[in-house]
């Protein structure tokens, strides 16, 4: 099987964007802000839709929005509310038709062509349930690529009171793949992040 084929992509854009809201609307969805004439989850879109099979937006919100992008799923409100990101993967596990769930973050910008390819080349042939991405100055946790058969897992994980990502890697071996360039992964968290990307873009 082919990794598009093996491949279901998520966009995790269900976030609360605490740190957005300096200077803008307090009900600032970072998903939809604009990045040189897109919104954040369009530029998403176009890395992760021509590499998987099938494509989800993890959102809370501006469901109708979203769903111009791809099938939009939401948290399960029988697991409670502020969960983290950790809800969206969990969701998108219970639905997906793919054995593998590819994960990038709505507000990681600057990813890398090869990320996809890479990562799951670190779980073939019968590696580890889970690699992540991983830069000389730290880890990219949410930049991941897992197996359908650890839904179970999640769930429990979460039902339990646990947050943490890189702590449930860890419990499944995840593997670190590591990339190295300039500004790779840049997350934006302010309006200044947004500023900045948007000035790199246009360079």
């Amino acid at each position: 099987m082919t990794t598009a084929a093996s491949m279901t992509g998520l966009i995790l854009a269900g976030g609360q964007a605490r740190r957005m809201q300096d200077g803008m609307a307090p009900t600032v969805d970072k998903g939809l802000l604009e990045l040189c004439g897109e919104p954040l989850v369009a530029h998403a879109r176009r890395f992760l839709a021509p590499q998987v099979q099938a494509l989800l937006i993890s959102a809370n919100r501006n469901a109708p929005l979203y769903a111009r992008y791809g099938d939009v799923v939401g948290d399960d409100a029988a697991l409670g509310t502020q969960l983290g990101p950790l809800a969206g993967m969990e969701r998108a596990l219970s639905v997906i038709k793919t054995p593998w769930l590819i994960v990038l973050p709505v507000d990681v910008v600057n990813v890398p062509d090869e990320l996809v390819a890479r990562l799951w080349a670190a779980v073939q042939p019968a590696g580890p349930l889970v690699a992540y991405a991983r830069t000389p100055e730290r880890a990219h946790p949410l930049c991941m690529v897992l197996h359908a058969s650890l839904a179970d897992s999640l769930r429990r994980y979460l039902q339990a009171g646990d947050r943490k990502v890189q702590l449930w890697q860890a419990r499944h071996q995840a593997v670190a793949v590591p990339f190295d360039g300039a500004g790779l992964f840049f997350n934006i968290n302010t309006p200044e992040d947004l500023r900045y990307a948007s000035q790199c873009r246009r360079s």
